[in-house]
């Protein structure tokens, strides 16, 4: 009986060393896990936020350009800036094919709303993402449809890079309420007769990968990029089913890189691509945004 003894005694303790060293792995790698996530605290549990309450801060950032030498109400675009922020650069680049076709434009400056001045840590994912900004695309919408020179009939939402990512959660979210925002309401998305998204980040933690309550019958027009170098092109190829969209209609640059359509810090503007991606969203939006009955 004794060695069987001695031998049990042995088995007890190389288990009981091993469970130890086990434990202290995973102890480890938990501590590695959470200090890795650390820097995304802000955007992994933003503060929970009210319709109205954004609604107020949103309305004070908000800069509705109208066509010269008409009278409205117009057909509106509302555009949602990257994560780079809200640059004069965009703005005079929307201007200069929007304006003359006759549609105003509404710019919704999302990082004046909060107070965010380094555009840094939004493009590096550590605060604000694009499916807390979704909130800012149903508030906008609200806001627009009071505003006396817009035709609250034809609203069409226009969003680049990140503003593309809030724009297709918003749709995803269906008005539910979603990542750091109170449920705003499916009524408010029947505001939009179109919607177009500028090569759009759609990887995780978008909420259009994760469940999507979009309405079916309003129109995408997805523009993206081939050899985007910030985001992926082919997640968004591999989100268009899980959309849920009656209507998509996709146009792929091979030869584009991100901010291909406009002059940006990343000089990747190729011309003759802008020209013909204006283009192709003019006669979208004439498509969709036909004159109110």
């Amino acid at each position: 009986m004794r060695p069987q003894t001695t031998i049990c005694i042995t088995i007890g303790d190389k288990m009981r060393t091993f469970l130890r060293y086990t434990l202290a792995i995973l102890t480890l790698l938990s501590c590695a896990l959470l200090l890795g996530l650390y820097p995304y605290r802000a955007a992994l549990l933003p503060a929970a936020g009210q319709p109205e309450q954004l609604k107020q801060r949103l309305a004070a950032h908000l800069t509705l350009v109208t066509p010269p030498n008409a009278t409205g109400p117009f057909p509106t675009v509302l555009a949602f800036h990257g994560c780079g922020g809200q640059r004069q650069s965009m703005r005079e680049n929307l201007d200069s094919w929007l304006l003359p076709a006759g549609f105003a434009v509404l710019y919704v400056d999302s990082f004046a709303a909060r107070g965010i001045t380094d555009w840094q840590p939004v493009c590096d994912g550590k605060l604000f993402w694009g499916n807390e900004r979704a909130q800012d695309v149903y508030a906008a919408l609200d806001l627009a449809a009071a505003m006396p020179q817009v035709d609250r009939q034809r609203l069409a939402v226009m969003g680049f890079s990140h503003g593309g990512w809030a724009i297709l959660d918003a749709l995803a979210y269906g008005g539910e309420a979603g990542h750091g925002f109170a449920r705003p309401g499916p009524q408010t998305l029947q505001l939009i007769k179109a919607a177009v998204t500028y090569y759009p980040y759609c990887g995780y933690p978008a909420h259009l990968r994760l469940d999507s309550q979009a309405p079916p019958e309003i129109p995408l027009l997805m523009l993206l990029a081939g050899q985007d170098s910030v985001t992926s092109h082919r997640q968004c190829l591999d989100s268009l089913d899980a959309l849920g969209l009656a209507q998509i209609q996709l146009v792929q640059y091979q030869a584009a890189d991100h901010v291909f359509d406009q002059p940006s810090p990343m000089h990747t503007y190729q011309p003759a691509l802008a020209a013909d991606a204006h283009r192709q969203t003019l006669a979208f939006l004439r498509k969709h945004l036909q004159p109110a009955q």
